[in-house]
């Protein structure tokens, strides 16, 4: 009953408010972390390139440079440590997302159980000297969780090419923890082990080179073209590198020949693959150039473009504390990303705003 003047009218009828739509199956706070994973990305490659470059390559080089050598190995010294802090945390906010993200069981207790060791292991690490059987242990566990994000994100069409790339290099870290199996193993021909380790590193590293073609094709797709300026500069960089680098094993080469050359010899890790060093030395230098052009481009998810940074800092080290961690920050972002999509749809109409003429 309603008194004069009144108007009662049921929901829906013309001019009341729409109802609000349903609360999404995962709570927005589930995705909160993924903002921090691209500054963390890039702070990665910067860390990787002054703590396994540059700083342990420019003692000695040069009459003269003693003490600035020095200044520089403590400054990426510091950078790594100051990586792993940040990268602990992080790994943990993503890890409590993971819990609350509604994945898998799985997927979700894999990646709280992969995160939890490599934390604990890395930071153990830090302090003390880890046992090389533990190395193997959280290498094996940090690409066995790659490959389960890559299978459960490959389902999902936005983030299918980051899915492919975790894969190939969750395999080909798994070849280069076979390899160090390989080498630690005590046999009766160590030089046929040692043969047989180079032959699995070779394999790793092919697909190694098949994850960064992947990469090479998401930067280059942002602008509709096989190519675009960011790879190009990238792939010049590691070009021109991997020639100076070779040139710094002659007698008379100059100052950033021989720079590069022991930058070079770092970053190839051992056992080294059964290719010509000219390979080699092109796909260490090309990762990390690939990396910041992953940064650098513009992209509609900045936590899966990190994320690819992050898979290329850790490339075919995973048994290596703080690659380990890398290579799981990037399975935890990859995965709790490809359910983003309340931040993809946000996106996607902030591109469409901006490009509105006007």
């Amino acid at each position: 009953m309603s008194t004069e003047g009144e108007s009662v009218e049921a929901p829906g009828a013309r001019g009341s408010a729409p109802p609000p739509p349903p609360a999404p199956a995962e709570a927005p706070s589930s995705f909160g972390a993924l903002v921090f994973v691209r500054p963390l990305a890039a702070f990665a490659v910067i860390a990787m390139l002054l703590g396994r470059v540059i700083g342990p390559s420019v003692r000695g080089l040069a009459v003269g440079l003693g003490r600035t050598g020095d200044v520089v190995e403590l400054v990426g010294a510091a950078m790594s440590q100051f990586f792993l802090i940040v990268a602990t945390v992080g790994a943990m906010a993503l890890g409590l997302s993971a819990l609350r993200a509604g994945l898998p069981s799985i997927v979700r207790f894999g990646a709280v159980f992969a995160s939890g060791l490599v934390v604990l292991v890395t930071l153990s690490a830090s302090a003390s000297r880890v046992p090389e059987g533990s190395l193997v242990l959280v290498g094996g566990v940090a690409c066995a969780l790659a490959l389960l994000a890559a299978w459960d994100t490959m389902r999902t069409p936005f983030a299918r090419a980051t899915a492919v790339m975790l894969g190939l290099l969750g395999l080909g870290g798994l070849m280069r923890v076979v390899s160090v199996l390989i080498v630690m193993r005590e046999g009766v021909a160590p030089a046929a082990l040692a043969r047989m380790a180079r032959g699995v590193s070779t394999v790793g590293l092919l697909l190694d080179g098949a994850a960064m073609a992947v990469a090479v094709g998401v930067v280059s797709s942002r602008g509709k073209k096989l190519t675009s300026p960011a790879t190009l500069v990238a792939l010049a960089a590691a070009l021109f590198a991997t020639r100076q680098a070779l040139a710094g094993s002659s007698v008379d080469a100059a100052a950033m020949s021989v720079l590069l050359s022991r930058a070079a010899k770092n970053l190839i890790l051992r056992p080294e693959p059964l290719v010509s060093p000219a390979i080699a030395t092109f796909v260490a230098f090309a990762a990390p150039a690939i990396a910041l052009a992953a940064l650098s481009t513009r992209t509609l998810t900045p936590a899966l473009s990190g994320a690819i940074a992050l898979l290329l800092v850790a490339r075919g080290a995973p048994d290596v504390p703080l690659c380990a961690l890398a290579l799981v920050l990037a399975s935890l972002a990859t995965v709790l990303a490809s359910r983003d999509h309340r931040g993809l749809w946000a996106a996607l109409a902030g591109e469409a705003k901006g490009a509105r003429p006007g």
